[in-house]
């Protein structure tokens, strides 16, 4: 008989002895087994602990035997379990999924049979089959068509939920008590991979056994705005159900121990696939590795010899067909080349008469124009799109444009005359220095980008501007706040080394650095509760202070919760799209022309990169950078080698958003491509470039010898 993983020190953690606990099973049986209609149905293993909701026949709880905190693994608007159609019907305009009806639960020896049917569609009927056995959960979604016609399903059509507890509490309530969950609906070889969003010693693993997932929607609450990553809608592929046929999808749902979830994917018959990289350059190979379940591996090469754009693979092992996405792109250099040139050329405002004059502004696809919108601030041409000059600065310190100068010249111009009041140093949200609207995250864009013009010009007003943005910055209330891209180490670094007095400043981080350390992982709510981009600042801001500033081992030993927390985040899936990539799902409605909810691959994504290097460099673990690389390449299928890019690429199927009651309040919107905005993507390439890990552009921003001034430059392509 098959034991599980679980030691009996945890399991005697939840307060019973070994006997206690098998007289708990039995008692769980028991219950199951002579549950009369109407009352719910429980049963454990020595992992977990599974309840059945008596209402619905789906599933309302998960929890691990060991868990203190009692975290429900699979809560959701509704029942785990769920089965969903998109039923043709001229009154449906919406095309949003249903729910089959309920009728009834009954118990077969050791499984409980849950049936349903679709309303108003008599030949259409499903039985979801489900037990508990030492090793896992198992169950079987059988559907049937009793018509003597075929029904056709598209993609997307069929979904179970699969309720996964990833939301947003705050971060206290993340840790303990939410999961990310990291889905691969790759046909015959599917999975999800979901683990707590804190350290927790064990993991789970929902891997398929017969059929086939294609793709996943979200369902998400619209009130909870970006604080809630939706549950999670499981789509076979595209298939016909003839006349008196049935179809199966079957899944175990099993717990291993933390870092193990490859071994539990073999063991429970699923194909592992390892992609030396998942991005890889024209003069490069995809070498990539396919174990079987029985362990035995075998090596795969290809030449990206389509050019550039995405390369399919699948491949046959242990019975399965195993699918995979790699990428070849531009190489750096000519990404950077094109991409700026085309911010130059379509995304700056020549309209004198405008107070956008010299601006660069978002760049829609669709209608082949600039776009900018005063209201919705996320539209505007402070914010994010402080990106592109910081990224045409550091791109200029390598390279002599005279166009691109010439551009740049023009934007700073723009910036002082309507956002950066060059007096004080303060930062505003939009143009006419409205001092209503300031955001903390502008003032680190703010300083990048003096940064930068520092080291292209070696010019000292710049330094003045440095110092006066970063004042400025603490001065409302920067120092209990976690911001995205900035350095204030290195600044320090700079500007004392140019002879400056930095002690003002040094106290700020002094006191930033000590509030970080005192909030450990009770990380404090930003523009969302909880997120990657929370997480990302407190390992850079602490790990470039002991790089730099003080070396404190305390730091450092509180640094690897960080960068741990940091590192569940990102996926395991081989998917150029997903590998390495951190969850993100709102990005696509803040930034993009289509303003869909739903996961992303977004440029925020290399702020982990960026995390990762400087991790690297304050404790020596090495590995950390060859996971930034990956991320780094990976964020570049962003970019379309005319210049072109989008503002997310969004990942599921479809979204929709649902009221407190559950229903829809809109239709489904379909996603699974690029937003149409060229808008708030271009960090990954000054990371990149700022890294060094993809080509030359100079040395690690604390090195203010990289400009050109110092360096020379080369010319341009």
């Amino acid at each position: 008989m098959k034991r599980s993983y679980a030691s009996d020190v945890r399991r005697m953690a939840i307060g019973c002895s070994v006997a206690g606990l098998a007289g708990c099973l039995w008692a769980a049986t028991l219950r199951a087994a002579e549950a009369p209609a109407g009352e719910s149905v429980v049963k454990s293993n020595a992992d977990f602990t599974v309840t059945w909701n008596a209402g619905d026949g789906t599933l309302s709880s998960l929890v691990l035997n060991g868990d203190a905190d009692r975290m429900n693994w699979i809560e959701g608007t509704a029942g785990w379990g769920q089965v969903r159609l998109v039923a043709q019907s001229p009154g449906r305009s919406f095309q949003n999924s249903t729910a089959f009806l309920f009728k009834g639960m009954r118990q077969e020896g050791e499984w409980v049979v849950s049936s349903y049917e679709m309303e108003k569609w008599e030949t259409l009927r499903a039985e979801v089959r489900r037990r508990v056995t030492d090793e896992a959960l198992e169950e079987e979604y059988v559907f049937f068509n009793d018509a003597a016609w075929p029904v056709y399903f598209r993609r997307g059509d069929l979904g179970i939920l699969a309720t996964f507890n990833d939301s947003y509490g705050d971060a206290a309530e993340c840790i303990v008590r939410r999961c990310h969950a990291h889905i691969w609906c790759g046909g015959e070889n599917s999975w999800v991979h979901a683990l707590k969003m804190g350290p927790f010693p064990t993991e789970l693993a929902l891997v398929l056994q017969k059929g086939d997932l294609d793709a996943y929607s979200v369902r998400r609450l619209w009130s909870e705005s970006s604080n809630d990553r939706g549950d999670f809608e499981l789509h076979p592929g595209a298939f016909v159900l003839k006349g008196g046929e049935s179809k199966t999808i079957a899944w175990k749902v099993a717990a291993h121990p933390a870092g193990k979830f490859d071994e539990a994917l073999l063991r429970l018959g699923g194909v592992k696939i390892d992609f030396r990289q998942e991005t890889i350059f024209p003069d490069e190979t995809f070498e990539v590795d396919v174990t079987a379940p029985d362990g035995s591996v075998r090596h795969y090469s290809r030449k990206p010899d389509r050019g550039v754009g995405e390369y399919a693979f699948e491949f046959e092992a242990g019975g399965k067909k195993a699918k995979a996405f790699g990428y070849c792109s531009p190489s750096l250099e000519s990404l950077l080349d094109k991409r700026i040139h085309f911010i130059v050329r379509n995304q700056q405002c020549l309209d004198k008469d405008s107070p956008l004059y010299g601006a660069y502004l978002i760049y829609d696809t669709v209608d082949g124009r600039q776009y900018f919108d005063y209201r919705f601030r996320d539209f505007n041409s402070c914010r994010e799109r402080l990106v592109m000059p910081v990224t045409i600065a550091r791109w200029l310190c390598s390279h002599n444009d005279p166009e691109v100068r010439a551009s740049l010249d023009l934007f700073e111009q723009y910036v002082r005359r309507e956002c950066y009041d060059g007096r004080t140093g303060a930062v505003y949200d939009t143009i006419g220095m409205d001092p209503r609207f300031k955001r903390l995250y502008n003032a680190p864009s703010f300083s990048r980008l003096w940064f930068e013009l520092f080291n292209l010009t070696h010019d000292p007003k710049y330094l003045d501007d440095l110092e006066k943005t970063l004042l400025g910055f603490y001065e409302l209330g920067g120092e209990k706040f976690y911001p995205n891209g900035a350095d204030v180490s290195s600044d320090i670094t700079l500007l004392e080394r140019e002879g400056r007095d930095a002690s003002r400043l040094r106290g700020h981080l002094k006191r930033h650095v000590a509030n970080i350390f005192a909030n450990g992982l009770r990380y404090p709510a930003h523009e969302v509760r909880y997120e990657q981009t929370i997480v990302s600042p407190a390992v850079h801001i602490l790990s470039r202070y002991c790089q730099l500033i003080d070396r404190r081992e305390d730091i450092l030993a509180q640094l690897k919760d960080h960068v741990e927390a940091l590192r569940r985040f990102n996926g395991n899936q081989p998917d150029h799209r997903r590998h390495e990539m951190p969850i993100r799902h709102w990005d696509g409605f803040w930034f993009g022309r289509n303003r869909m909810y739903g996961d992303t691959l977004h440029q925020h994504s290399s702020f982990s990169a960026r995390a990762f290097i400087l991790y690297a460099a304050a404790s020596g673990e090495k590995g950390w950078r060859e996971r930034a690389e990956r991320i780094l390449r990976n964020c570049l299928c962003m970019f379309n080698p005319d210049g072109t890019a989008t503002a997310a690429l969004m990942l599921p199927f479809s979204t929709v958003m649902l009221g407190k009651d559950g229903e829809p309040l809109f239709p489904r919107q379909l996603g699974e491509g690029p937003d149409p905005f060229v808008n708030d993507m271009d960090l990954a390439l000054y990371i990149a470039m700022a890294s060094g890990l993809l080509g030359d552009f100079g040395g690690e921003p604390v090195d203010s010898t990289y400009g050109a001034v110092a360096r020379g430059v080369k010319a341009s392509k």
